[in-house]
This record gives C-alpha cells, structure tokens and sequence, in this order.
C-alpha cells in the first residue's frame, strides 16, 4: 500500500478536525436553537400582558379599555376575558381555538389547524372582582424559520468541507513546494555528483528559506572539503611519488656497483636523503591528519620560550650554511610561556626553514622574540624572494609553494611548514601574520599568550 503524502495526512487531519467542529456546532444548534425559540416567544408573551395592564381597569364586573389600547402587536394578539371565561375583548387569530379553563401565569401550548399556538393567562383582580388577560401568538414561523436554518446547514455543511479539504490541500501544497524544490536539487546533486549545484528558492525569505540556505552552506562545506581532499591525496602522492622512484633507480644502480665502493656509497647516501625526506613528509600528513580529526591534543606546560628559540636558532644554523643563509638571533632572554613545547618548536622550525628555502645566497633569516603585554610575538624575517601579494592568502594552504620548480627537491619542502605553523599558532589562540613584498622578504609575525585562556 502506497504510504500518503505529507501533504495529504496534513489536508486529511485539518479536515477531520474541521468535520468534528462542524459536527458539534450543528449538533449543538439543532439541540438547543428550539428550547432558544420557546424561551423567546414565551418572553414576548408575558411581556405583551404586562405591558398590557397599564390600559386595562375593572368596573361592576366588566372590563374597561383604553381607547388607545392595541389588541395585536408584533405577532401577539391579546384576549380579555371575564371571571366566568365569556370574551369581552379583543380578537382570536383565525385559526385559534379558545381553550377551556384559565390557569393564572402559565404558558399553554396547543395545536390547531396544522398551527402550533402559545398562550399565557393572567388574571387580573381589582376590588375584589377579576378578568383574565390571554396573550395568544403561532410559533409556526419561528418552527420554519429553524427548518429553513436546518435545511441551509445541512446543505452547506458538505460544501463548506469539501471547499476547506480543497483549499486546504491546495494550501499545503504551495506551503510544501519550496521542500519539493530543495529535494530535486538534492536529488541532482547526488545523482549528478556535482556538489556545486545549488538550490534556489524564489518568494518570501520565510523558515524554509533558511532550511535553503543552511543546505546551500553546507553543500559548499562538503564541496570545499572533497576539492581539499582530492588536491590533498594528489599533491601528497605526487610527493612520494618522486622519492620513492629515486629510491628504486639508486637501489638499482647500487646493486650494480657492489665492486665500487665509491658508487655504492653515494648511491646509498641519495636513498638515505629521499627516505629522510619521505620520513619527514609522512609525519607532517601524520599530524595534519590528526589535526583534521582532532586527535592531537594540546599538551600545555610553562617552560622558558627564549631558550627554545635559541635551540632552534642553534639547530637551523647548520641547515642555512648549507644554504649560504645566515641566522641570525634577537631573541628577549627569560620568556615564559605556558604551551605546548614540541609544537612550538615545529613552529619557529617550519618558520625559519620557510626562510632559509626561499632565501637568496648570502642571504639571512632573523629570529625575534619579544614580550608585549600578556603576549609573546615572534617575528621571523628574511630577506629572501618574497611573496607576491596575490599569493600571500594561498600560502597557508597544504602543499602550496611559492617556487616550487625550486624549492621542492634541494630542500625537501612539500609546502606543507607553514599549513602546520598556522593551525598551531590557531590551536594556542594566537594570531600569525605575513607582510612580504617580492624581490625584497618576507616578516611572519606570531603573537601567543602567555598563558592559556588569557
């Protein structure tokens, strides 16, 4: 069985509910619109004798009227009889028929003719003698009246449901339509696998345009992240690729220069440089993944971060002599910090290897460190090619290099230093910067609290 749509359990519900309401009010009006009837026309009824009695006075046992007495008045005759029932004035309504007895301030009701009639006796008593006053009136019309009613309702009742079941649905639908539009652009999309599509709604800027617009971003998310993917799974095989085919060729030729030991050894020492430098590139993709997983926890402790830089400074000395680069230090003595010690020493490492790659010969990179408020700022400068304006946004993207015809394979440099300076300095709540002009440097400048949470 096929399930309904939303759309119809919404258009079946409302309607049954409209149907029960409908029901109830009927019920209620066919319940109670009669005994409503009756208590009017009783009410009238009494109210004709009472006003009735102003024009009336008894003498020697008769009756004497007001000449401007009205015997009819809005439907209600008015009937004045003597103490023994014979009628001294006024006139029955045709039809009528005059009851025996009089019952003092009662309402009678009786039939005549196919007619139903109400009738309210009063007597009247002055002097010891009295009359009877009868208020007489047909309750037919108001019996038609409430037929006529019946009859209009039980038409229009049908009616009204089916136009509520139809305007109804044909409401849901135009509420739902919107829904309907961001399910076939999804359905495009997946079937299509193309996550730059989007979904485009017209009309009012209502909650499902913003249901619209929150798919829309993270169709965009999900499209930024697979293109980062596949750029990422690229570069990084085109990465191994290159070492691992080096690797291969000098193991080759090694193994066809066993009787020299000069040619073994040199093909040996270009398989220990392409291992190292696979080594290093496979732990940075190591760690920027668990960075992407969350799953390298920041292990906080308060050491002397001065000292720190003057290790590093030390360390990268050796590797910018091989270069012709000079490093050189200003460095504040005696900054504490409270970090994480082994990432900041990825930090200043990746900073100043960015330096020495794209420096010039003779060139230099400088180390400075400094305290500012409640903050520690580093700034690494060079005098290097620097980094053209339009590429200064790019260069904190995965194995993005500014030269890399040049950098790539003297240094090792997989463009992925300053990706990882970057999400370390952010996972410290610090900020990192680049002014850098081309021909002329580059300054990257740090700023760290000194304490967490600061």
């Amino acid at each position: 069985m096929k399930k309904l749509s939303i759309k119809m359990k919404i258009t079946i519900w409302y309607t049954g509910l409209i149907l029960l309401i409908m029901g109830f009010a009927f019920t209620l009006i066919w319940l109670f619109a009669g005994q409503a009837v009756t208590y009017q026309a009783e009410k009238q009824l009494k109210e004709a004798v009472s006003d009735s009695l102003d024009g009336i006075a008894i003498k020697d046992g008769g009756a004497v009227i007001d000449h401007e007495f009205e015997y009819y008045d809005d439907g209600v005759s008015i009937l004045i009889y003597n103490e023994d029932g014979g009628l001294l004035a006024g006139n029955p309504p045709a039809g009528y028929q005059q009851e025996e007895g009089f019952k003092h301030d009662q309402i009678k009701r009786s039939e005549y003719n196919q007619t139903e009639w109400l009738s309210y006796d009063y007597q009247l008593i002055e002097n010891g003698q009295s009359i009877w006053v009868r208020s007489i009136m047909a309750i037919d019309s108001f019996v038609k009246t409430m037929k006529i009613i019946f009859l209009i309702v039980l038409v229009a009742f049908p009616l009204l449901l089916l136009l509520a079941g139809f305007g109804g649905y044909w409401i849901t639908k135009k509420a739902f339509h919107p829904i309907e539009e961001m399910n076939r652009a999804v359905y495009e999309i997946r079937d299509g696998k193309d996550l730059s599509k989007r979904i485009h709604l017209s009309g009012t800027k209502d909650e499902i345009h913003e249901l619209a617009e929150t798919f829309n971003g993270m169709f965009e998310r999900l499209e930024t992240a697979f293109e980062n993917e596949k750029r990422f799974t690229a570069d990084a095989s085109h990465e191994l690729r290159t070492p691992t085919s080096v690797i291969i060729s000098q193991t080759e030729y090694a193994l066809t220069q066993l009787d020299n030991q000069a040619e073994m050894k040199e093909a040996l020492q270009s398989i220990l440089r392409q291992s190292t430098k696979m080594s290093e590139l496979i732990h940075q993709l190591l760690q920027l993944a668990r960075k992407d997983q969350d799953s390298s926890p920041i292990i906080y402790e308060t050491f002397d971060i001065s000292e720190l830089a003057e290790m590093v400074a030390d360390e990268m000395r050796e590797s910018g002599e091989k270069n012709g680069i000079s490093v050189v230090e200003d460095i504040q003595s005696g900054l504490m910090i409270e970090a994480d010690q082994t990432l900041l020493m990825r930090l200043l490492m990746n900073l100043v290897m960015n330096g020495i790659t794209y420096n010039r010969e003779n060139g230099f990179v400088k180390i400075k460190l400094y305290e500012e408020a409640d903050r520690i700022i580093g700034e690494i400068s060079d005098n290097g090619i620097g980094i053209d304006k339009k590429e200064q946004e790019k260069i904190w993207e995965r194995f993005y290099r500014v030269d890399s015809a040049r950098t790539s394979t003297v240094n090792g440099n997989a463009g992925l230093g300053l990706s990882m300076a970057k999400w370390i300095v952010e996972m410290h709540q610090g900020t990192i910067t680049v002014d850098s002009q081309l021909g002329a440097g580059s300054l990257f400048r740090f700023s760290l609290p000194k304490r967490r949470n600061m």
